[in-house]
């Protein structure tokens, strides 16, 4: 079966940060992550001119990138 496949968004989050760049954090010192509320539509076209060749797939769940925004 060679069907075509087409990239779309999955999650977005996003973290707050202050003057100084430095993320936000919960009480157990993790970066706190909100939702946007309602349609964002500046991304609704965010994938358009994307191919699946463009990813790489997520083999597990790599939180470093958490730790440089504190």
């Amino acid at each position: 079966m060679n069907e075509e496949q087409y990239v779309n968004v999955l999650d977005i989050k996003f973290y707050v940060c202050d003057e100084e760049g430095n993320a936000v954090l919960d009480k157990d010192g993790t970066v706190k992550e909100f939702y946007y509320k309602g349609r964002l539509k500046p991304l609704e076209y965010l994938c358009e001119d994307m191919t699946v060749e463009d990813l790489e797939e997520i083999k597990e769940q790599d939180n470093e990138w958490r730790n440089k925004l504190r």
